[in-house]
């Protein structure tokens, strides 16, 4: 814990760079802040948030923070201030209060993109189904279902008899249904959904038929329904699709919509289906060179690279070598201040091509 503040104070490059960044940020408690992740230890995690000392989030938020099993230096986190100000002068944030800010989030993201999105049913409740969406409750009113859930007790749900209409419904229990937000309202806690509006126009058996037809390792047209933050919902031609945030680009990607908008054409590659849910797993970078894979032969140690510093961290700066593939310059291998746009120059100083690593040094070109 102490280690990184110690790089902090006793490195004068280290102070340029964050100097870089702009002015210091002052939190209070039940502030929303995104931190880049700094160190990762076993009992904590420090957090670079933009103020004159790092947050820091406490093993006691690890359980429920599924986002911590794979967090990695660099990664960026939404998290809420719990104190502004510890006895080690550290700002005290809560992974656990920010998790439901960003499912309200991921709402706002569908409802605005009109994503098609799945959700699962709890109960029936007079006037529709109680489902459940992120971890968030939502409704989804009678008049919004899907008239297939009545085929075949069409007089109950034309009756209106609630005691028989309840016994109908279910049975479908613990089912995914696909849905759109139609509204929603984080202070009043009301989500509401129609199955209706993400119902195609596609019946089942002809789902059924065009995704006979489709085999892993096709390369199909499609359009975008759906941009969300973990990825892009494809459509098809009547059959849903979904290429994963990690299937987008073979660089690291932010966020889909700055790929990506709803209506779009795109061009992807099957990777599989989901035999439950008949969703097929899609790529879109699979139909490019991974540029990791000739980054050894094609940069190797002593090599002098000319790139673009895409990144700034606490520890350091990402420099872009080309298209997808990024260098880490170390805080200690920098000559000076750096801002993201620079041109620089450096030398390869490590290079692992299946770890995705690839380490330069500004410095030792400067002293060539």
């Amino acid at each position: 814990m102490s280690k990184a503040k110690d790089i902090q104070k006793e490195s004068p490059v280290m102070q340029k760079l964050m100097s870089a960044g702009g002015d210091v940020k002052q939190f209070k408690p039940g502030d929303m802040v995104e931190g880049v992740v700094v160190t990762v230890g076993h009992n904590e995690v420090l957090l670079d948030v933009g103020a004159k000392s790092e947050g820091i989030v406490t093993n006691d938020e690890f359980d429920t923070a599924d986002v911590l099993k794979n967090v990695a230096v660099g990664d960026t986190i939404l998290a809420t201030v719990l104190q502004a100000e510890n006895d080690q002068g550290y700002i005290v944030l809560s992974l656990r209060r920010a998790e439901k800010e960003k499912r309200w989030r991921d709402v706002e993201y569908a409802y605005k993109n009109g994503a098609v999105v799945g959700v699962t049913i709890i109960e029936y409740n007079k006037g529709g189904l109680l489902v459940d969406f992120l971890g968030l409750r939502g409704f989804v009113p009678l008049s919004h279902l899907d008239r297939v859930h009545f085929e075949t007790g069409g007089g109950k749900f034309a009756s209106g008899n609630e005691t028989e209409l309840k016994q109908s419904l279910k049975v479908l229990a613990g089912k995914v249904i696909k849905v759109k937000v139609i509204e929603f309202s984080k202070e009043k806690n009301r989500l509401v959904f129609s199955e209706k509006d993400a119902t195609t126009s596609y019946s089942d058996v002809e789902k059924e038929k065009r995704l006979a037809k489709v085999r892993v390792g096709d390369t199909v047209d499609g359009i975008v329904t759906g941009v969300m933050p973990f990825g892009v919902f494809v459509d098809l031609n009547g059959i849903e699709g979904l290429v994963h945030i990690s299937e987008i680009a073979w660089e690291k990607v932010s966020h889909p919509s700055s790929y990506y908008s709803v209506g779009a054409p795109i061009i992807v590659k099957v990777l599989g289906v989901d035999e439950g849910t008949k969703k097929l797993a899609l790529s879109v970078k699979q139909l490019t060179d991974n540029p990791w894979e000739m980054v050894e032969s094609k940069y190797p140690v002593g090599a002098k690279v000319d790139g673009v510093v895409s990144k700034i961290v606490p520890f350091g700066a990402f420099v872009n070598v080309e298209k997808g593939l990024d260098g880490l310059v170390h805080i200690s291998e920098t000559s000076g201040p750096l801002k993201e746009g620079d041109k620089v120059t450096a030398v390869v100083t490590n290079v692992n091509g299946p770890a995705q690593k690839l380490a330069l040094s500004i410095r030792a070109a400067a002293s060539e």
